[in-house]
């Protein structure tokens, strides 16, 4: 048994999302995707009403909200920006495309060639500008660059250079990771180069405050994310640990089993997301208290004022529909549920497949219930006329044909019979194929991903309509002709139902076993 948080809405989605932006107050969410599409929510309607959509030509890279509207950063581009009602403010091409979009009191942007800008909220582009940026994280007094030779600079505003970190290393180095730390400081990650592998020096955060080196410790990961306010500073590594700066020392907090991708906080809960996970951990206590399972591997989470937090994900199958975005309130209770009922809020409806014989083949002689109410309405005007044309012809079948009324020809006749039957000859119907029975280990991790594949199914005619999947209970679990399923150890057996084009069926089905490491 898990703790979770049970009420979670699922946004559905029809392509993958690339970015989100929760706006801090006022309950409206935008979603970007990768077909360039970017919709705008407003999360207090039930369902969510949609306030405008939008269609670029490009991948959304990110996206933020500002004091006048709304800012898109796309692949191909650059910069447009729209008021809150989805009106075009202005635009900004990048000819290199863009890379990186912060926004503050000013909007900060990267370009495909490392070239670093600055634009007002109202789009005027000021003279300061970079060259041969690699990266760069916005601080509370300034600028953090790293450079295309591996340097570190921090700049003002006006990305004017006030600081240039010496390199280390007698070889060189490799900056992992910059940011903001608590109040004024700001980090670097950095790992060392070896003419040797193996031998390279340890990886390091050093903390400044300014120009001021405050201290230089020794972690065990690379920096995947961080979050920092005035008074304390997270770090989330590749090793799955998840570290908090305390006096400029690293403390481990608690150890996940999967690179942390993202953190945000919301109050007292620290808001991790960690392969198909997020969890909620209590600053207070240190402890996780609740976790979420999502459909995809996590790429995102952000928080409002409200305690409601958004977060989406992707599985990088290209075989399963796109992932939802997941939408959550932290003032609820925490239930304990056992670990499969986590995938219940992203599952889509399923179809309870009728197997009872004396239920699918009974006689049904009153069909009006499947009609709707404009069709039953509709039948009992017109049902006196609709007996009388029955009657009329079924007079007609029973009067018998004059000789001299049948026109046609023998042998035509003969040939259409032919033809018929050299058509029904030709005719190849599909067949379904499930899989070969497979026996998976889960290599130490409490569930094993198993792909279900249907494609390899007989199809020479193109005659396939529809598929469904269905497991031992009948339910139906996807209409893809491939997915990715998530099992615990023990016997799973699953169907695959192939319909074709004249409503023909076939199936077949698959056994998957899956056994812990330890069996």
């Amino acid at each position: 048994m898990v703790a979770t948080l049970s009420e979670i809405d699922a946004l559905r989605q029809n392509v993958s999302v690339t970015a989100i932006a929760l706006h801090p107050n006022s309950e409206k969410l935008l979603i970007g995707s990768v077909d360039g599409t970017v919709q705008c929510l407003h999360l207090n309607d039930h369902p969510n009403e949609v306030v405008f959509e939008l269609q670029l030509d490009s991948k959304i890279l990110d996206l933020g909200w500002t004091a006048e509207g709304i800012v898109i950063l796309d692949e191909i581009n650059g910069l447009h920006a729209y008021t809150s009602e989805g009106d075009a403010s202005w635009s900004a091409k990048l000819e290199a495309g863009g890379a990186k979009l912060m926004i503050g009191d000013h909007i900060i942007v990267l370009d495909g060639i490392g070239t670093l800008r600055r634009y007002a909220l109202d789009g005027r582009e000021t003279e300061s500008k970079q060259h041969d940026v690699r990266s760069f994280e916005a601080i509370s007094d300034g600028v953090v660059l790293v450079m295309e030779n591996q340097t570190v600079v921090r700049t003002n505003n006006r990305f004017e250079i006030e600081f240039q970190r010496p390199q280390r290393g007698e070889i060189g180095e490799d900056i992992v990771a910059i940011g903001s730390g608590k109040g004024n400081q700001w980090y670097v990650a950095r790992e060392g180069h070896a003419l040797v592998p193996g031998e390279e020096e340890a990886l390091e955060i050093e903390l400044y405050e300014g120009d001021n080196l405050l201290s230089r410790e020794e972690i065990k990961g690379r920096v995947k994310a961080s979050i920092s306010d005035e008074s304390s500073h997270y770090l989330g590594l590749d090793n799955g640990e998840l570290i908090s700066m305390r006096e400029g020392i690293p403390e481990t907090l608690h150890r996940f089993s999967y690179p942390v991708q993202c953190i945000d906080r919301s109050g007292d809960t620290l808001l991790i997301g960690t392969w198909f996970y997020i969890y909620g951990l209590n600053v207070r206590s240190n402890e996780i208290v609740w976790q979420i399972e999502h459909k995809g591997m996590i790429e995102g989470v952000q928080s409002d004022a409200t305690e409601r937090f958004v977060f989406f994900g992707d599985d990088q199958n290209d075989w399963t529909g796109a992932e939802p975005v997941g939408v959550c309130s932290l003032n609820q209770q925490t239930v304990d549920v056992d670990e499969s009922f986590l995938q219940l809020w992203f599952e889509e409806d399923v179809v309870e497949v009728e197997t009872n014989p004396e239920v699918v083949y009974r006689n049904v002689d009153d069909y009006t219930g499947l009609l709707s109410e404009d069709e039953q309405q509709s039948l009992q005007e017109d049902g006196s006329g609709l007996d009388v044309s029955l009657d009329s012809l079924a007079d007609a079948m029973n009067e018998e044909l004059k000789p001299n009324s049948v026109n046609a020809d023998d042998e035509s006749i003969d040939d259409l019979f032919h033809q018929l039957q050299q058509d029904a000859d030709q005719l190849i119907p599909p067949k379904a194929y499930a899989g070969e029975n497979q026996t998976i280990s889960t290599n130490g991790e409490r569930t094993a991903v198993v792909v279900l594949d249907g494609t390899l199914s007989s199809d020479p005619q193109e005659r396939i309509k529809s598929w469904s999947w269905l497991d031992s209970t009948g339910l139906e679990i996807s209409t893809d002709s491939k997915l990715k399923v998530k099992l615990s150890p023990g016997i799973h057996q699953f169907e695959l139902r192939i319909f074709d084009v004249d409503g023909g069926m076939t199936t077949d089905s698959v056994q998957i076993t899956i056994v812990s490491s330890g069996s």
